[in-house]
């Protein structure tokens, strides 16, 4: 427990600074981090305020959620936007999700769970899992998961074994980043290569050198 914890507080550090490219996985271990560390929000999800972020944010919404600093978060298929509750942005940042669509929407995993949960919600992601995308509802202890292709809850789950999961998920996919890599640099052909200098064929032997013992013969023929 110990170690989830501090593990916790390292990853709400992220909230201190702003997110390059946030991806849903990502997001959704740092707001965990941060909730399990004990840390507090100034402001909290509602429709009245996912129907301003819908008509502010175009394409499909992955994930929406709130910052410490009392800013909401919002990543869609195409980019990440950064804006204040009064609905000014205040960053846009190209991201690389694409091709992500929901059958249910995020405004329908936000009312359900609201209906099951008596906490204020905190953020909502759409996360790919191995068997499909689902919804994580995420509250100030509790993390739902819903299916994403109709309106129901399938577990909910304490947030520090959520923060587990996460983290889980994270790594495997920042995991599958690094496989590909390698492919890359067993290349440099050109260089472990280098067979060409160790041969130096035309140096070692020096063939003709080595055969002036024909000379000498040759004095022999002359002295007969």
């Amino acid at each position: 427990m110990k170690r989830v914890i501090c593990l916790a507080y390292a990853v709400a550090l992220v909230f201190s600074a702003a997110l390059s490219v946030g991806t849903v996985l990502e997001s959704e271990q740092s707001l965990l981090g941060y909730l399990v560390g004990g840390g507090d929000f100034e402001l909290s999800l509602s429709i009245t305020l996912i129907q301003k972020v819908q008509r502010i944010a175009a394409g499909e919404i992955l994930a929406i959620f709130v910052l410490p600093e009392g800013l909401i978060r919002v990543v869609t298929d195409s980019r990440v936007v950064t804006l204040s509750s009064d609905g000014e942005i205040s960053e846009i940042t190209e991201a690389s999700e694409t091709g992500i669509l929901s059958e249910v929407k995020i405004i329908d995993a936000f009312s359900l769970v609201s209906l099951q949960s008596r906490e204020e919600v905190r953020g909502i992601f759409l996360v790919q899992e191995e068997n499909g995308h689902f919804w994580h509802v995420i509250t100030e202890t509790m993390s739902y998961r819903l299916a994403s292709s109709f309106a129901s809850t399938l577990s909910v789950t304490a947030n520090e074994k959520a923060l587990e999961e996460a983290s889980e998920r994270l790594r495997k996919s920042l995991g599958k980043k690094e496989d590909l890599t390698p492919s890359e640099k067993p290349g440099k052909p050109d260089d472990p290569g280098k067979p060409d200098d160790p041969g130096k064929p035309d140096d070692p032997g020096k063939p003709d050198d080595p055969g002036q013992p024909d000379t000498p013969p040759g004095k022999e023929n002359g002295k007969n």
